[in-house]
Protein backbone atom coordinates (compact mmCIF):
# COMPACT_ATOMS: atom_id res chain seq x y z
CA UNK A 1 0.00 0.00 0.00
CA UNK A 2 1.21 3.30 -1.04
CA UNK A 3 2.03 6.02 1.70
CA UNK A 4 -0.65 8.66 1.75
CA UNK A 5 0.74 11.87 0.57
CA UNK A 6 1.57 14.29 3.74
CA UNK A 7 -1.16 17.20 4.10
CA UNK A 8 -1.87 20.67 5.40
CA UNK A 9 -0.17 19.96 9.39
CA UNK A 10 1.17 17.15 8.42
CA UNK A 11 -2.24 15.22 7.99
CA UNK A 12 -3.16 13.24 4.50
CA UNK A 13 -5.98 14.72 2.77
CA UNK A 14 -7.48 11.42 3.12
CA UNK A 15 -7.45 11.94 7.32
CA UNK A 16 -9.22 15.44 6.64
CA UNK A 17 -11.71 13.98 4.54
CA UNK A 18 -12.71 11.30 6.98
CA UNK A 19 -12.26 14.50 9.69
CA UNK A 20 -14.97 16.09 7.70
CA UNK A 21 -17.75 13.29 7.40
CA UNK A 22 -16.75 13.26 11.50
CA UNK A 23 -17.51 16.79 11.98
CA UNK A 24 -20.30 15.80 10.20
CA UNK A 25 -22.25 12.97 11.28
CA UNK A 26 -21.42 13.78 14.88
CA UNK A 27 -22.98 16.92 14.49
CA UNK A 28 -26.43 15.37 14.49
CA UNK A 29 -27.11 14.22 18.03
CA UNK A 30 -26.78 18.44 19.09
CA UNK A 31 -29.83 18.53 17.53
CA UNK A 32 -31.12 16.12 20.21
CA UNK A 33 -28.84 17.44 23.44
CA UNK A 34 -29.22 21.32 22.41
CA UNK A 35 -33.54 21.39 21.22
CA UNK A 36 -34.02 19.17 24.24
CA UNK A 37 -35.63 21.52 26.10
CA UNK A 38 -38.31 22.30 23.29
CA UNK A 39 -38.68 18.75 22.87
CA UNK A 40 -39.34 18.27 26.26
CA UNK A 41 -42.59 20.89 25.55
CA UNK A 42 -43.55 20.10 22.22
CA UNK A 43 -43.38 15.92 22.90
CA UNK A 44 -45.11 17.09 26.27
CA UNK A 45 -42.72 14.38 27.99
CA UNK A 46 -40.54 14.18 31.10
CA UNK A 47 -36.92 14.21 31.86
CA UNK A 48 -36.92 10.01 32.03
CA UNK A 49 -38.06 9.93 28.68
CA UNK A 50 -36.31 12.46 27.51
CA UNK A 51 -32.86 10.62 28.52
CA UNK A 52 -34.18 7.84 27.10
CA UNK A 53 -33.63 9.49 23.51
CA UNK A 54 -30.68 10.41 24.11
CA UNK A 55 -29.53 6.99 25.44
CA UNK A 56 -31.30 5.09 22.68
CA UNK A 57 -29.46 7.52 19.80
CA UNK A 58 -26.19 6.84 21.54
CA UNK A 59 -26.76 3.51 22.71
CA UNK A 60 -28.06 2.38 19.15
CA UNK A 61 -24.61 4.05 17.66
CA UNK A 62 -22.24 2.82 20.07
CA UNK A 63 -23.81 -1.13 20.59
CA UNK A 64 -23.94 -1.81 17.12
CA UNK A 65 -20.44 -0.63 15.53
CA UNK A 66 -18.81 -4.62 15.99
CA UNK A 67 -21.30 -5.45 13.24
CA UNK A 68 -20.83 -2.96 10.86
CA UNK A 69 -16.59 -3.16 11.28
CA UNK A 70 -17.38 -6.87 10.26
CA UNK A 71 -19.32 -5.95 7.07
CA UNK A 72 -16.46 -3.01 6.39
CA UNK A 73 -13.75 -5.70 6.91
CA UNK A 74 -15.28 -8.35 4.44
CA UNK A 75 -16.80 -5.67 1.70
CA UNK A 76 -14.44 -3.11 1.82
CA UNK A 77 -15.65 -0.68 -0.36
CA UNK A 78 -18.81 -0.83 0.45
CA UNK A 79 -20.50 2.48 0.84
CA UNK A 80 -21.49 2.23 4.67
CA UNK A 81 -19.58 5.89 5.69
CA UNK A 82 -21.50 7.40 3.14
CA UNK A 83 -25.31 5.94 3.92
CA UNK A 84 -24.38 6.52 7.17
CA UNK A 85 -24.12 10.84 6.66
CA UNK A 86 -27.74 10.37 4.65
CA UNK A 87 -29.66 8.20 7.12
CA UNK A 88 -28.17 9.42 10.01
CA UNK A 89 -28.74 13.68 8.66
CA UNK A 90 -32.08 12.59 7.29
CA UNK A 91 -33.37 11.11 10.52
CA UNK A 92 -32.68 14.04 12.73
CA UNK A 93 -32.88 16.64 10.31
CA UNK A 94 -36.54 15.47 10.42
CA UNK A 95 -37.02 15.81 14.16
CA UNK A 96 -38.06 19.32 14.06
CA UNK A 97 -41.34 17.93 12.56
CA UNK A 98 -42.31 15.31 14.90
CA UNK A 99 -45.36 16.17 17.42
CA UNK A 100 -45.48 12.60 19.29
CA UNK A 101 -42.26 10.26 21.23
CA UNK A 102 -43.15 7.30 19.24
CA UNK A 103 -42.02 8.41 16.14
CA UNK A 104 -39.53 10.44 17.53
CA UNK A 105 -37.87 7.13 19.02
CA UNK A 106 -37.88 5.61 15.40
CA UNK A 107 -35.85 8.32 14.25
CA UNK A 108 -33.77 8.39 16.98
CA UNK A 109 -32.97 4.70 16.50
CA UNK A 110 -32.72 5.32 12.67
CA UNK A 111 -29.63 8.51 13.01
CA UNK A 112 -28.27 5.60 15.69
CA UNK A 113 -27.73 3.30 12.48
CA UNK A 114 -26.76 5.55 10.54
CA UNK A 115 -23.99 6.64 12.53
CA UNK A 116 -22.89 3.16 13.53
CA UNK A 117 -22.33 2.51 9.77
CA UNK A 118 -20.25 5.38 9.98
CA UNK A 119 -17.43 5.25 12.15
CA UNK A 120 -15.78 1.66 11.56
CA UNK A 121 -15.06 2.45 7.73
CA UNK A 122 -14.07 5.92 8.69
CA UNK A 123 -11.67 5.66 11.61
CA UNK A 124 -10.23 2.37 9.58
CA UNK A 125 -9.51 4.57 6.26
CA UNK A 126 -7.92 7.58 8.97
CA UNK A 127 -5.89 4.81 10.54
CA UNK A 128 -4.13 3.77 7.13
CA UNK A 129 -4.18 7.02 5.91
CA UNK A 130 -1.71 7.90 8.93
CA UNK A 131 1.16 5.60 9.02
CA UNK A 132 3.51 8.37 9.45
CA UNK A 133 2.30 9.78 12.19
CA UNK A 134 -0.65 7.32 13.39
CA UNK A 135 -1.30 9.19 16.86
CA UNK A 136 -1.85 12.51 15.43
CA UNK A 137 -3.84 11.85 12.57
CA UNK A 138 -6.31 9.80 14.78
CA UNK A 139 -6.29 12.54 17.28
CA UNK A 140 -7.55 14.68 14.77
CA UNK A 141 -10.23 12.18 13.40
CA UNK A 142 -11.40 11.99 16.89
CA UNK A 143 -11.46 15.84 17.78
CA UNK A 144 -13.72 16.16 14.53
CA UNK A 145 -16.24 14.86 16.17
CA UNK A 146 -16.54 17.13 19.15
CA UNK A 147 -16.43 19.93 17.18
CA UNK A 148 -19.37 19.01 14.60
CA UNK A 149 -21.36 18.55 18.20
CA UNK A 150 -20.44 21.81 18.89
CA UNK A 151 -20.74 23.70 15.55
CA UNK A 152 -24.43 22.03 15.55
CA UNK A 153 -25.28 23.46 18.89
CA UNK A 154 -24.31 26.85 18.41
CA UNK A 155 -25.83 26.28 14.41
CA UNK A 156 -29.31 25.18 14.97
CA UNK A 157 -30.59 27.33 18.00
CA UNK A 158 -30.38 30.80 16.81
CA UNK A 159 -31.92 28.52 13.60
CA UNK A 160 -34.81 27.80 15.35
CA UNK A 161 -35.69 30.52 16.85
CA UNK A 162 -35.46 32.44 14.30
CA UNK A 163 -37.41 29.85 11.51
CA UNK A 164 -39.19 28.08 13.98
CA UNK A 165 -38.64 23.96 14.37
CA UNK A 166 -38.49 23.22 11.38
CA UNK A 167 -35.56 24.83 10.78
CA UNK A 168 -34.07 21.38 11.48
CA UNK A 169 -34.68 20.10 7.89
CA UNK A 170 -31.38 22.78 6.77
CA UNK A 171 -28.99 20.09 8.12
CA UNK A 172 -29.60 17.53 5.58
CA UNK A 173 -27.33 19.57 3.90
CA UNK A 174 -24.19 18.71 5.03
CA UNK A 175 -25.02 15.09 4.80
CA UNK A 176 -25.30 15.52 1.68
CA UNK A 177 -21.92 17.21 0.63
CA UNK A 178 -20.14 14.90 2.68
CA UNK A 179 -21.72 11.75 1.22
CA UNK A 180 -20.64 13.24 -1.91
CA UNK A 181 -17.02 14.06 -1.15
CA UNK A 182 -17.16 10.02 0.08
CA UNK A 183 -18.53 8.38 -2.44
CA UNK A 184 -16.25 9.86 -5.16
CA UNK A 185 -12.87 8.68 -2.87
CA UNK A 186 -14.42 5.18 -2.99
CA UNK A 187 -12.52 3.94 -5.65
CA UNK A 188 -9.16 5.11 -4.00
CA UNK A 189 -10.59 3.56 -0.55
CA UNK A 190 -7.23 1.92 0.82
CA UNK A 191 -7.30 -1.54 1.46
CA UNK A 192 -6.18 -3.39 4.78
CA UNK A 193 -3.57 -5.62 4.87
CA UNK A 194 -4.26 -9.18 5.67
CA UNK A 195 -2.22 -10.44 8.73
CA UNK A 196 -0.47 -13.21 8.49
CA UNK A 197 -0.61 -14.52 11.80
CA UNK A 198 -4.49 -13.63 13.07
CA UNK A 199 -4.43 -13.51 16.31
CA UNK A 200 -7.28 -15.68 18.59
CA UNK A 201 -9.15 -14.50 21.60
CA UNK A 202 -7.24 -16.40 23.54
CA UNK A 203 -5.05 -13.30 23.41
CA UNK A 204 -7.07 -11.48 25.89
CA UNK A 205 -7.25 -14.20 28.87
CA UNK A 206 -3.84 -12.96 30.27
CA UNK A 207 -5.13 -9.18 30.93
CA UNK A 208 -8.65 -10.00 31.35
CA UNK A 209 -8.28 -8.09 34.74
CA UNK A 210 -6.74 -4.78 33.16
CA UNK A 211 -8.93 -4.67 29.80
CA UNK A 212 -11.94 -4.98 32.48
CA UNK A 213 -10.87 -1.96 34.36
CA UNK A 214 -10.52 -0.05 30.84
CA UNK A 215 -14.04 -1.48 30.06
CA UNK A 216 -15.45 -0.01 34.17
CA UNK A 217 -13.90 3.26 33.15
CA UNK A 218 -15.48 3.79 29.71
CA UNK A 219 -18.46 2.59 31.05
CA UNK A 220 -18.89 5.05 34.17
CA UNK A 221 -17.03 8.05 32.57
CA UNK A 222 -19.31 7.64 29.65
CA UNK A 223 -22.35 7.85 31.99
CA UNK A 224 -21.35 10.72 33.65
CA UNK A 225 -20.63 12.24 30.20
CA UNK A 226 -23.85 11.55 28.47
CA UNK A 227 -25.48 12.88 31.20
CA UNK A 228 -23.95 16.34 30.96
CA UNK A 229 -24.01 16.27 27.21
CA UNK A 230 -28.46 15.48 27.46
CA UNK A 231 -29.30 17.75 30.36
CA UNK A 232 -26.72 20.60 30.38
CA UNK A 233 -28.77 22.89 28.27
CA UNK A 234 -31.90 22.03 30.39
CA UNK A 235 -30.09 22.74 33.10
CA UNK A 236 -28.98 26.25 31.83
CA UNK A 237 -32.68 26.67 30.96
CA UNK A 238 -34.05 25.93 34.26
CA UNK A 239 -31.66 28.07 36.02
CA UNK A 240 -31.89 30.87 33.72
CA UNK A 241 -34.38 30.87 31.11
CA UNK A 242 -32.10 31.41 28.30
CA UNK A 243 -32.05 28.89 25.33
CA UNK A 244 -29.00 30.41 23.65
CA UNK A 245 -26.58 30.36 26.91
CA UNK A 246 -27.55 26.85 27.07
CA UNK A 247 -26.49 26.56 24.03
CA UNK A 248 -23.05 27.95 25.08
CA UNK A 249 -22.33 26.00 27.81
CA UNK A 250 -22.76 23.10 25.93
CA UNK A 251 -20.78 23.91 22.79
CA UNK A 252 -17.89 25.35 25.43
CA UNK A 253 -18.00 22.13 26.95
CA UNK A 254 -17.46 20.41 23.21
CA UNK A 255 -15.64 22.16 21.88
CA UNK A 256 -12.90 22.25 25.18
CA UNK A 257 -13.55 18.24 24.44
CA UNK A 258 -11.42 18.81 21.06
CA UNK A 259 -8.53 20.57 22.92
CA UNK A 260 -8.65 18.13 25.68
CA UNK A 261 -8.33 15.29 23.40
CA UNK A 262 -5.19 16.55 21.54
CA UNK A 263 -3.43 17.94 24.60
CA UNK A 264 -3.73 14.23 26.51
CA UNK A 265 -2.28 12.55 23.07
CA UNK A 266 0.54 15.25 23.52
CA UNK A 267 0.66 14.50 27.38
CA UNK A 268 0.35 10.69 27.04
CA UNK A 269 3.73 10.58 24.71
CA UNK A 270 5.12 11.99 27.91
CA UNK A 271 3.85 10.93 30.54
CA UNK A 272 2.15 7.74 29.60
CA UNK A 273 -2.01 7.27 28.46
CA UNK A 274 -2.52 5.81 32.33
CA UNK A 275 -1.39 8.78 34.25
CA UNK A 276 -3.41 10.96 31.56
CA UNK A 277 -6.71 8.79 32.54
CA UNK A 278 -5.52 8.92 36.34
CA UNK A 279 -5.07 12.69 36.40
CA UNK A 280 -7.80 13.45 33.94
CA UNK A 281 -10.56 11.33 36.17
CA UNK A 282 -9.68 12.95 39.32
CA UNK A 283 -9.16 16.70 38.41
CA UNK A 284 -12.39 16.00 36.21
CA UNK A 285 -14.81 14.86 38.76
CA UNK A 286 -13.46 17.95 41.40
CA UNK A 287 -15.05 19.99 38.79
CA UNK A 288 -17.69 18.44 38.09
CA UNK A 289 -19.29 18.43 41.35
CA UNK A 290 -20.16 21.97 42.15
CA UNK A 291 -20.89 22.44 38.54
CA UNK A 292 -24.67 21.60 38.57
CA UNK A 293 -25.19 24.09 41.73
CA UNK A 294 -22.90 27.10 39.87
CA UNK A 295 -24.71 30.06 38.53
CA UNK A 296 -26.18 29.71 35.13
CA UNK A 297 -23.18 32.13 33.47
CA UNK A 298 -20.57 30.79 35.10
CA UNK A 299 -21.40 27.32 33.74
CA UNK A 300 -20.06 28.63 30.16
CA UNK A 301 -16.46 28.91 31.11
CA UNK A 302 -16.44 26.30 34.13
CA UNK A 303 -17.37 24.15 31.50
CA UNK A 304 -14.95 24.60 29.32
CA UNK A 305 -12.30 24.09 31.43
CA UNK A 306 -14.40 20.89 32.50
CA UNK A 307 -14.49 19.77 29.12
CA UNK A 308 -10.21 20.29 28.58
CA UNK A 309 -9.33 17.96 31.31
CA UNK A 310 -12.70 15.18 31.24
CA UNK A 311 -11.98 14.70 27.49
CA UNK A 312 -8.09 14.06 28.02
CA UNK A 313 -8.80 10.77 28.87
CA UNK A 314 -11.14 9.26 25.95
CA UNK A 315 -9.26 8.64 23.35
CA UNK A 316 -6.10 7.55 25.90
CA UNK A 317 -8.40 4.99 27.74
CA UNK A 318 -9.08 3.30 23.84
CA UNK A 319 -5.32 3.00 23.41
CA UNK A 320 -4.43 1.81 26.42
CA UNK A 321 -6.77 -0.92 25.45
CA UNK A 322 -5.09 -1.56 21.71
CA UNK A 323 -1.47 -1.79 23.98
CA UNK A 324 -3.32 -4.88 26.15
CA UNK A 325 -4.20 -6.71 22.61
CA UNK A 326 -1.82 -5.10 19.97
CA UNK A 327 -2.89 -8.65 17.61
CA UNK A 328 -6.56 -7.55 18.21
CA UNK A 329 -6.76 -3.87 18.03
CA UNK A 330 -10.07 -4.18 16.51
CA UNK A 331 -11.45 -6.04 19.10
CA UNK A 332 -10.04 -3.58 21.49
CA UNK A 333 -11.25 -0.82 19.73
CA UNK A 334 -15.13 -1.57 19.67
CA UNK A 335 -15.32 -3.03 23.73
CA UNK A 336 -14.31 0.68 24.64
CA UNK A 337 -15.57 2.99 22.17
CA UNK A 338 -18.84 0.81 21.10
CA UNK A 339 -19.79 -1.75 23.91
CA UNK A 340 -18.37 0.27 26.62
CA UNK A 341 -19.98 3.61 25.12
CA UNK A 342 -22.67 2.00 24.60
CA UNK A 343 -23.79 0.32 27.90
CA UNK A 344 -22.63 4.25 29.27
CA UNK A 345 -24.68 6.09 27.40
CA UNK A 346 -27.60 4.49 30.47
CA UNK A 347 -26.34 7.38 32.20
CA UNK A 348 -29.18 10.33 30.56
CA UNK A 349 -31.70 7.25 31.91
CA UNK A 350 -30.34 7.34 35.04
CA UNK A 351 -30.31 11.31 35.24
CA UNK A 352 -33.60 12.00 34.11
CA UNK A 353 -35.35 9.32 36.51
CA UNK A 354 -33.26 10.99 39.45
CA UNK A 355 -34.72 14.64 37.97
CA UNK A 356 -38.07 13.79 37.89
CA UNK A 357 -38.07 12.28 40.91
CA UNK A 358 -35.98 15.39 42.69
CA UNK A 359 -34.49 18.24 40.77
CA UNK A 360 -31.78 18.33 37.35
CA UNK A 361 -29.17 19.75 39.69
CA UNK A 362 -29.10 17.02 42.38
CA UNK A 363 -29.67 14.25 39.80
CA UNK A 364 -26.43 15.84 37.98
CA UNK A 365 -24.35 15.33 41.02
CA UNK A 366 -25.24 11.87 42.06
CA UNK A 367 -24.57 10.80 38.70
CA UNK A 368 -21.42 12.44 38.96
CA UNK A 369 -20.45 10.04 41.60
CA UNK A 370 -19.99 7.21 39.16
CA UNK A 371 -16.77 8.87 38.72
CA UNK A 372 -15.56 7.67 40.91
CA UNK A 373 -15.82 4.27 40.39
CA UNK A 374 -14.21 5.22 37.37
CA UNK A 375 -11.40 6.88 38.96
CA UNK A 376 -10.84 3.17 41.45
CA UNK A 377 -10.94 1.30 37.98
CA UNK A 378 -8.20 2.82 36.60
CA UNK A 379 -6.22 2.66 40.25
CA UNK A 380 -6.96 -1.29 39.50
CA UNK A 381 -6.11 -1.38 36.20
CA UNK A 382 -2.40 0.02 37.04
CA UNK A 383 -1.69 -2.56 40.00
CA UNK A 384 -3.39 -4.79 37.82
CA UNK A 385 -1.36 -5.58 34.65
CA UNK A 386 0.86 -8.47 33.91
CA UNK A 387 4.57 -7.34 35.80
CA UNK A 388 6.48 -8.27 32.75
CA UNK A 389 4.65 -5.96 30.67
CA UNK A 390 3.88 -3.15 33.11
CA UNK A 391 6.11 -0.75 32.63
CA UNK A 392 5.67 -0.76 28.69
CA UNK A 393 1.45 -0.49 29.15
CA UNK A 394 1.95 2.06 31.65
CA UNK A 395 3.63 4.20 29.66
CA UNK A 396 1.26 2.69 26.53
Amino acid sequence: MAAARPGLFGVAPRVWLMTFGHFVIDSYPALLFALLPIFVTRLNIDFTRAGVLATVLLTTSSVTQPAFGFLQDRYPKAPLASAGLLISGAALGLTGFVTTYPLMLVLVVVAGLGSAAFHPQAVSQAARASTARPGWGIAVFFTGGSTGTAAMTLTIVPAVMLFGPHATLITMVPAIIAAGLFTRAYRTWLKPIPAEHPAGLGHMRPVALPLAMLMAISILRSAVMTAYLTFLPALVVARTGSLTLGAFALAAFLFSGSIGALLGGIAANRVGGARVVLVSLVAGTVLLFPAPWLPGTALVPWMFVTGVLVFASEAQVTALAQGLLPDLVGVASSLMMGVGLGIGNLGAVLTGALADWRDLQLALTLTSILMLGAIAAAAVYVSSLPVRASPKLREA
